[in-house]
Protein backbone atom coordinates (compact mmCIF):
# COMPACT_ATOMS: atom_id res chain seq x y z
CA UNK A 1 0.00 0.00 0.00
CA UNK A 2 2.00 3.10 -1.34
CA UNK A 3 2.27 6.42 0.72
CA UNK A 4 2.93 9.63 -0.48
CA UNK A 5 6.96 10.29 -0.19
CA UNK A 6 8.23 13.47 0.28
CA UNK A 7 5.31 15.71 1.64
CA UNK A 8 7.06 19.05 2.73
CA UNK A 9 5.30 21.44 5.36
CA UNK A 10 4.25 24.34 3.89
CA UNK A 11 2.76 28.08 5.52
CA UNK A 12 -0.62 27.39 4.19
CA UNK A 13 -3.14 28.45 6.78
CA UNK A 14 -4.84 25.07 6.25
CA UNK A 15 -3.02 22.35 4.67
CA UNK A 16 -2.94 18.54 4.49
CA UNK A 17 -1.15 16.50 7.04
CA UNK A 18 -0.26 13.03 6.70
CA UNK A 19 -1.19 10.09 8.81
CA UNK A 20 0.62 6.50 9.71
CA UNK A 21 -2.92 5.59 8.55
CA UNK A 22 -2.42 3.50 5.57
CA UNK A 23 -5.16 2.07 3.52
CA UNK A 24 -5.98 0.71 0.33
CA UNK A 25 -4.75 2.63 -3.25
CA UNK A 26 -7.69 3.46 -5.21
CA UNK A 27 -9.11 6.37 -7.00
CA UNK A 28 -12.78 6.95 -7.78
CA UNK A 29 -14.03 5.12 -5.10
CA UNK A 30 -17.01 6.39 -2.66
CA UNK A 31 -16.96 7.41 0.81
CA UNK A 32 -19.68 8.39 3.97
CA UNK A 33 -19.72 8.74 7.82
CA UNK A 34 -22.39 6.66 9.80
CA UNK A 35 -21.91 7.45 13.15
CA UNK A 36 -18.18 8.29 14.19
CA UNK A 37 -17.16 5.85 11.27
CA UNK A 38 -15.38 6.46 7.93
CA UNK A 39 -16.17 4.12 5.07
CA UNK A 40 -15.18 3.89 1.73
CA UNK A 41 -15.95 1.50 -1.31
CA UNK A 42 -15.16 0.06 -4.72
CA UNK A 43 -12.76 2.05 -6.82
CA UNK A 44 -10.21 1.32 -9.12
CA UNK A 45 -6.42 0.16 -8.16
CA UNK A 46 -5.32 2.14 -11.83
CA UNK A 47 -6.36 5.75 -12.93
CA UNK A 48 -8.15 4.44 -16.10
CA UNK A 49 -9.05 1.09 -14.10
CA UNK A 50 -11.91 -0.73 -16.26
CA UNK A 51 -12.43 -3.33 -13.25
CA UNK A 52 -14.28 -1.49 -10.36
CA UNK A 53 -13.25 -3.19 -7.09
CA UNK A 54 -16.02 -4.36 -4.66
CA UNK A 55 -14.32 -4.09 -0.99
CA UNK A 56 -15.82 -2.07 1.75
CA UNK A 57 -13.06 -0.79 4.31
CA UNK A 58 -13.51 1.19 7.82
CA UNK A 59 -11.73 3.37 9.62
CA UNK A 60 -13.13 4.25 12.86
CA UNK A 61 -13.28 7.18 14.97
CA UNK A 62 -10.21 5.69 17.09
CA UNK A 63 -8.09 5.79 14.43
CA UNK A 64 -5.45 2.83 13.97
CA UNK A 65 -6.32 1.44 10.75
CA UNK A 66 -8.54 0.63 7.92
CA UNK A 67 -9.96 -2.58 7.91
CA UNK A 68 -12.01 -4.36 5.04
CA UNK A 69 -15.48 -5.35 5.44
CA UNK A 70 -16.01 -8.70 4.28
CA UNK A 71 -19.76 -9.75 3.72
CA UNK A 72 -21.48 -10.98 0.61
CA UNK A 73 -22.79 -8.95 -1.80
CA UNK A 74 -20.67 -6.38 -2.13
CA UNK A 75 -21.15 -4.45 -5.75
CA UNK A 76 -17.97 -4.06 -7.87
CA UNK A 77 -18.10 -0.01 -8.62
CA UNK A 78 -16.10 3.47 -8.80
CA UNK A 79 -17.38 6.29 -9.96
CA UNK A 80 -20.20 6.01 -7.97
CA UNK A 81 -22.12 8.10 -5.09
CA UNK A 82 -22.25 7.05 -1.24
CA UNK A 83 -24.83 8.47 1.09
CA UNK A 84 -25.56 8.26 4.58
CA UNK A 85 -29.31 7.10 5.82
CA UNK A 86 -31.19 7.31 9.45
CA UNK A 87 -26.99 6.96 10.65
CA UNK A 88 -27.30 3.31 9.96
CA UNK A 89 -27.48 2.42 5.75
CA UNK A 90 -24.40 3.08 3.46
CA UNK A 91 -26.82 4.24 0.02
CA UNK A 92 -24.55 3.23 -3.07
CA UNK A 93 -25.86 5.17 -6.32
CA UNK A 94 -24.85 4.39 -10.02
CA UNK A 95 -21.33 3.93 -10.75
CA UNK A 96 -19.62 2.20 -13.47
CA UNK A 97 -19.30 -1.89 -12.64
CA UNK A 98 -16.99 -2.47 -14.80
CA UNK A 99 -19.36 -3.46 -18.34
CA UNK A 100 -21.57 -0.05 -18.09
CA UNK A 101 -22.90 2.78 -16.37
CA UNK A 102 -25.78 1.82 -13.41
CA UNK A 103 -28.47 3.73 -12.08
CA UNK A 104 -29.01 0.72 -9.22
CA UNK A 105 -29.28 1.74 -5.75
CA UNK A 106 -27.21 -1.05 -3.22
CA UNK A 107 -27.71 -0.83 0.75
CA UNK A 108 -25.49 -2.07 3.41
CA UNK A 109 -26.68 -2.07 6.95
CA UNK A 110 -23.98 -1.28 9.01
CA UNK A 111 -25.91 -2.67 12.21
CA UNK A 112 -27.12 -6.49 10.49
CA UNK A 113 -23.79 -6.17 8.56
CA UNK A 114 -25.82 -7.11 5.36
CA UNK A 115 -25.87 -6.11 1.62
CA UNK A 116 -29.40 -5.70 0.03
CA UNK A 117 -30.42 -4.64 -3.54
CA UNK A 118 -33.53 -2.61 -3.75
CA UNK A 119 -35.81 -2.24 -6.89
CA UNK A 120 -35.05 0.60 -8.59
CA UNK A 121 -37.80 2.64 -11.08
CA UNK A 122 -38.40 5.43 -13.08
CA UNK A 123 -34.32 5.72 -14.30
CA UNK A 124 -34.26 5.18 -18.44
CA UNK A 125 -33.67 1.58 -19.12
CA UNK A 126 -30.65 2.21 -21.42
CA UNK A 127 -29.60 4.64 -19.24
CA UNK A 128 -27.02 5.12 -16.12
CA UNK A 129 -24.51 7.64 -13.68
CA UNK A 130 -21.08 8.03 -13.16
CA UNK A 131 -19.06 10.79 -11.82
CA UNK A 132 -22.32 12.03 -10.23
CA UNK A 133 -23.35 13.87 -7.35
CA UNK A 134 -26.08 12.57 -4.84
CA UNK A 135 -26.72 14.89 -2.44
CA UNK A 136 -29.15 14.26 0.85
CA UNK A 137 -32.11 16.90 1.04
CA UNK A 138 -34.28 17.59 4.51
CA UNK A 139 -37.41 16.34 2.45
CA UNK A 140 -35.61 12.60 2.75
CA UNK A 141 -35.28 12.59 -1.33
CA UNK A 142 -31.85 12.59 -2.55
CA UNK A 143 -30.37 14.82 -5.07
CA UNK A 144 -28.79 13.47 -8.38
CA UNK A 145 -26.97 15.70 -10.72
CA UNK A 146 -24.00 15.11 -13.28
CA UNK A 147 -23.14 12.44 -15.53
CA UNK A 148 -26.03 10.80 -17.31
CA UNK A 149 -26.45 9.05 -20.98
CA UNK A 150 -27.81 6.41 -22.84
CA UNK A 151 -26.06 3.54 -23.59
CA UNK A 152 -26.38 3.99 -26.80
CA UNK A 153 -25.37 7.71 -26.81
CA UNK A 154 -22.95 8.20 -23.98
CA UNK A 155 -24.26 11.74 -23.95
CA UNK A 156 -24.33 13.98 -21.60
CA UNK A 157 -27.05 17.04 -20.22
CA UNK A 158 -27.56 18.81 -17.81
CA UNK A 159 -30.98 17.63 -15.93
CA UNK A 160 -31.14 16.16 -12.94
CA UNK A 161 -32.92 13.63 -11.42
CA UNK A 162 -34.52 13.15 -6.95
CA UNK A 163 -34.11 9.72 -5.79
CA UNK A 164 -36.56 8.62 -3.09
CA UNK A 165 -37.45 5.69 -1.13
CA UNK A 166 -35.86 3.31 1.52
CA UNK A 167 -34.36 0.54 2.51
CA UNK A 168 -37.20 -0.52 5.09
CA UNK A 169 -39.94 -0.43 1.51
CA UNK A 170 -37.31 -2.30 -0.67
CA UNK A 171 -37.88 0.20 -3.29
CA UNK A 172 -36.32 3.39 -4.66
CA UNK A 173 -37.75 5.97 -7.01
CA UNK A 174 -36.06 8.42 -9.55
CA UNK A 175 -37.85 11.48 -10.58
CA UNK A 176 -36.74 13.93 -13.40
CA UNK A 177 -35.06 17.20 -11.83
CA UNK A 178 -36.43 19.91 -14.17
CA UNK A 179 -34.60 23.06 -13.01
CA UNK A 180 -32.25 23.78 -15.76
CA UNK A 181 -28.66 22.36 -14.39
CA UNK A 182 -24.97 23.14 -16.70
CA UNK A 183 -23.71 19.87 -17.81
CA UNK A 184 -21.47 18.69 -15.20
CA UNK A 185 -18.61 15.56 -14.59
CA UNK A 186 -16.76 15.36 -11.75
CA UNK A 187 -18.03 17.93 -9.77
CA UNK A 188 -19.27 18.13 -6.46
CA UNK A 189 -22.78 19.45 -5.01
CA UNK A 190 -22.67 21.36 -0.92
CA UNK A 191 -26.05 23.24 0.56
CA UNK A 192 -25.36 25.70 2.57
CA UNK A 193 -28.44 27.64 4.24
CA UNK A 194 -30.76 26.84 1.42
CA UNK A 195 -28.51 27.23 -1.32
CA UNK A 196 -27.15 24.19 -3.18
CA UNK A 197 -23.57 24.72 -4.44
CA UNK A 198 -22.58 23.00 -7.65
CA UNK A 199 -18.62 23.00 -8.02
CA UNK A 200 -16.20 22.19 -11.03
CA UNK A 201 -17.13 19.51 -13.31
CA UNK A 202 -16.93 21.76 -16.32
CA UNK A 203 -14.48 24.16 -18.62
CA UNK A 204 -16.13 27.66 -16.97
CA UNK A 205 -18.77 28.30 -14.77
CA UNK A 206 -16.72 26.95 -12.19
CA UNK A 207 -19.71 27.33 -9.24
CA UNK A 208 -23.65 26.71 -9.82
CA UNK A 209 -25.45 28.44 -7.25
CA UNK A 210 -29.82 27.41 -7.45
CA UNK A 211 -31.75 28.64 -3.93
CA UNK A 212 -34.45 26.40 -2.30
CA UNK A 213 -32.46 23.46 -1.01
CA UNK A 214 -32.23 22.27 2.57
CA UNK A 215 -29.61 19.83 4.09
CA UNK A 216 -30.84 17.58 7.05
CA UNK A 217 -27.93 18.39 9.04
CA UNK A 218 -26.00 21.09 9.71
CA UNK A 219 -21.78 21.98 9.30
CA UNK A 220 -20.00 20.25 12.16
CA UNK A 221 -18.12 22.81 14.37
CA UNK A 222 -14.87 21.15 12.89
CA UNK A 223 -15.51 22.85 9.74
CA UNK A 224 -15.71 26.60 11.19
CA UNK A 225 -12.10 27.47 10.71
CA UNK A 226 -12.48 26.98 7.17
CA UNK A 227 -14.94 30.49 7.10
CA UNK A 228 -12.62 32.52 9.88
CA UNK A 229 -9.94 31.40 7.34
CA UNK A 230 -11.34 34.57 5.14
CA UNK A 231 -10.53 37.02 7.62
CA UNK A 232 -6.57 36.27 6.90
CA UNK A 233 -6.91 35.58 3.15
CA UNK A 234 -6.82 38.02 0.46
CA UNK A 235 -10.00 37.42 -1.98
CA UNK A 236 -9.33 36.93 -5.79
CA UNK A 237 -10.22 39.32 -8.03
CA UNK A 238 -10.73 36.22 -10.58
CA UNK A 239 -12.71 32.78 -10.65
CA UNK A 240 -10.07 30.05 -10.32
CA UNK A 241 -10.39 27.51 -13.52
CA UNK A 242 -12.72 25.02 -13.58
CA UNK A 243 -11.48 21.15 -12.64
CA UNK A 244 -13.34 17.99 -11.95
CA UNK A 245 -12.64 15.23 -9.84
CA UNK A 246 -11.45 17.46 -6.98
CA UNK A 247 -13.13 17.30 -3.22
CA UNK A 248 -15.37 20.21 -1.19
CA UNK A 249 -15.90 20.57 2.26
CA UNK A 250 -18.79 23.07 3.55
CA UNK A 251 -18.68 25.36 6.54
CA UNK A 252 -21.29 27.49 8.03
CA UNK A 253 -20.77 29.78 5.24
CA UNK A 254 -17.91 28.42 3.21
CA UNK A 255 -16.57 26.05 1.18
CA UNK A 256 -13.18 24.42 0.97
CA UNK A 257 -12.04 23.43 -2.40
CA UNK A 258 -8.80 20.82 -2.84
CA UNK A 259 -7.32 19.33 -6.10
CA UNK A 260 -8.27 17.71 -9.02
CA UNK A 261 -8.04 18.40 -12.70
CA UNK A 262 -7.94 21.91 -14.36
CA UNK A 263 -9.30 22.88 -17.52
CA UNK A 264 -6.87 24.99 -18.09
CA UNK A 265 -4.28 23.17 -19.89
CA UNK A 266 -1.62 24.55 -16.84
CA UNK A 267 -0.82 21.04 -15.74
CA UNK A 268 -1.71 17.26 -17.22
CA UNK A 269 -1.67 15.95 -13.61
CA UNK A 270 -3.60 16.67 -10.57
CA UNK A 271 -3.15 19.92 -8.88
CA UNK A 272 -2.47 21.00 -5.13
CA UNK A 273 -4.38 24.15 -5.22
CA UNK A 274 -7.08 25.22 -2.25
CA UNK A 275 -9.36 27.65 -2.56
CA UNK A 276 -11.92 28.91 0.00
CA UNK A 277 -15.63 29.93 -1.70
CA UNK A 278 -17.46 32.62 0.83
CA UNK A 279 -21.05 33.43 0.03
CA UNK A 280 -21.21 36.62 2.18
CA UNK A 281 -20.74 39.58 2.52
CA UNK A 282 -21.10 38.54 -1.10
CA UNK A 283 -19.73 35.71 -3.39
CA UNK A 284 -15.71 35.42 -3.05
CA UNK A 285 -12.88 33.36 -3.69
CA UNK A 286 -10.11 33.25 -1.70
CA UNK A 287 -6.70 31.52 -2.45
CA UNK A 288 -5.73 29.06 0.44
CA UNK A 289 -1.96 28.10 -1.16
CA UNK A 290 -1.02 24.67 -3.06
CA UNK A 291 -0.58 21.81 -1.35
CA UNK A 292 1.99 19.18 -1.50
CA UNK A 293 -0.56 16.81 -1.91
CA UNK A 294 -2.01 17.05 -5.37
CA UNK A 295 -4.67 14.65 -6.01
CA UNK A 296 -8.07 13.55 -8.23
CA UNK A 297 -10.25 10.98 -7.37
CA UNK A 298 -9.85 11.12 -3.66
CA UNK A 299 -12.37 10.94 -1.12
CA UNK A 300 -13.13 13.16 2.42
CA UNK A 301 -15.32 12.87 5.55
CA UNK A 302 -15.70 14.55 8.21
CA UNK A 303 -15.50 12.44 11.93
CA UNK A 304 -16.21 14.14 15.16
CA UNK A 305 -13.16 16.35 15.17
CA UNK A 306 -11.41 15.51 12.18
CA UNK A 307 -11.62 16.03 8.53
CA UNK A 308 -9.86 12.54 6.73
CA UNK A 309 -8.67 12.38 2.97
CA UNK A 310 -7.82 9.03 1.40
CA UNK A 311 -6.40 8.12 -1.99
CA UNK A 312 -6.46 9.35 -5.56
CA UNK A 313 -4.36 9.61 -7.86
CA UNK A 314 -1.46 11.89 -7.97
CA UNK A 315 1.40 12.60 -10.71
CA UNK A 316 2.46 9.98 -13.23
CA UNK A 317 -1.33 8.43 -12.61
CA UNK A 318 0.41 6.90 -9.48
CA UNK A 319 -2.99 5.56 -7.47
CA UNK A 320 -2.59 6.43 -3.23
CA UNK A 321 -3.72 4.46 -0.62
CA UNK A 322 -2.14 7.09 2.28
CA UNK A 323 -4.53 8.91 4.79
CA UNK A 324 -4.32 12.71 5.59
CA UNK A 325 -6.23 14.55 7.81
CA UNK A 326 -6.92 18.71 7.69
CA UNK A 327 -4.74 20.81 9.78
CA UNK A 328 -5.39 24.69 10.27
CA UNK A 329 -3.17 27.46 11.79
CA UNK A 330 -6.26 29.79 12.04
Amino acid sequence: MARAVGQQKTDNLIDWEETSISGPNLAFHAGCVIGNNFYIHGGVETKDGKTPSNKLYLLSSSGGSWTEQSHPGSPSLSHHTAVALSDRYIILIGGWNGKARSSKVYAFDTEKRLWTEPTVAGFPEDGGLSSHTATPLSSGEILILGREGSLRMQRRHGSGYLLSGSVESWKFTYREYTQETASRSGHTSNIIGNVLYVVGGRDNNLIEMHQGFKSPKSPLPVTNPITTAVDKLSPLSKTPSGRKNHITIESSGAIFIHGGETFDGRSREPVGEMFIFSRKPSPTFYRVGVSEVKRAGHVCGVVEDKIILHGGFGGKNHVYGDTFYLKFKV
